[in-house]
């Protein structure tokens, strides 16, 4: 006999947490400053370069620290190349000047630099960026309803959509509670978490649909119930599967990849939680309002 788990009945108590948990994030978000934009979105530059034995991160950012920059080894420890990166810092905001600043600045301080790749972002570009990730989640936005409109009933899709919007906003608020720079990497991200946290959510009303129709006399909760259940090992080992990569990306990857893995090891998990104590709790409000509708008709 199978065993059925009532998650539904702490649905109220998981809804109280995430909202708490929203609202100290963004306070914390808010008061810290608010999100840090990266260079790929406000202009800047980056610089990888080779230095002598014997430097680190931390003499790297010390004897560069007019500059206040971001300082990542990248590559095996012994070849001692890092990346220098450094928002604009001219009133002109001239990229191209700040990379020479900094080029100089790197050869005074430290002997023996090899310059491996140079890149320099400017204002308008980091603007077109911006600008170009704005519409690209609008699109997904769309792309996403649009296609839950198609594969489910309303009650479904709009649980499926409340779920995803509560991910992307417990995420980008964690990225500023976090101090993640918002940039390129981090945009993937959030995409990627987009995907997933609707693909598991897509697995549950599926068995939710079954079961309704095979069980005509069970409540909806307990349907629900029943469905979570009955798909809770294939979550679970594909949870697993998933933070198993992620993790090995962020203990392994090196700082180039921290963020990007920080962000998706914080989504999967949001994205797993919201498909049982979102999404089907919206069902569960969906299908009570419209009973109550006909009670009173």
């Amino acid at each position: 006999m199978e065993k059925i788990y009532n998650f539904l009945k702490y649905r109220f108590i998981a809804i109280g947490i995430t909202v708490t948990l929203i609202i100290i994030f963004i306070t914390i978000s808010i008061v810290k400053g608010g999100h840090v934009l990266g260079i790929d979105f406000v202009g800047g530059i980056r610089i990888i370069a080779k230095f002598d034995s014997g430097v680190n991160e931390s003499k790297i950012r010390e004897g560069l620290a007019h500059f206040d920059p971001t300082v990542q080894q990248i590559g095996k420890s012994e070849r001692n190349e890092y990346i220098v990166s450094t928002k604009l810092l001219t009133k002109e905001l001239d990229s191209k000047k700040d990379l020479d600043t900094l080029r100089k600045d790197i050869s005074e301080k430290f002997k023996n630099v090899e310059f491996l790749s140079e890149e320099n972002v400017g204002p308008a570009i980091g603007d077109y960026l911006k600008k170009s990730a704005i519409k690209l989640f609008i699109i997904a936005n769309l792309m996403m309803a649009l296609y839950l409109a198609f594969r489910f009933e309303l009650k479904y899709s709009i649980g499926a959509m409340v779920a995803l919007y509560h991910d992307l906003i417990l995420t980008v608020a964690f990225c500023g509670v976090a101090g993640v720079e918002l940039n390129i990497p981090v945009i993937a991200a959030l995409l990627t978490i987009f995907g997933y946290s609707v693909n598991d959510t897509i697995i549950i009303f599926d068995r939710i649909r079954e079961n309704v129709q095979k069980h005509t006399k069970q409540s909806i909760i307990e349907v629900i119930d029943k469905s979570i259940s009955q798909t809770l090992s294939r979550t679970i080992l594909t949870v697993l599967t998933t933070l198993f990569s992620v993790l090995s990306l962020y203990f392994l990857g090196g700082k180039v990849v921290n963020d990007f893995a920080l962000v998706l090891l914080f989504g999967i998990t949001t994205g797993t939680f919201s498909s049982i104590y979102v999404a089907s709790p919206v069902v569960v409000m969906w299908e009570n309002m419209q009973n109550r509708k006909k009670a009173r008709a």
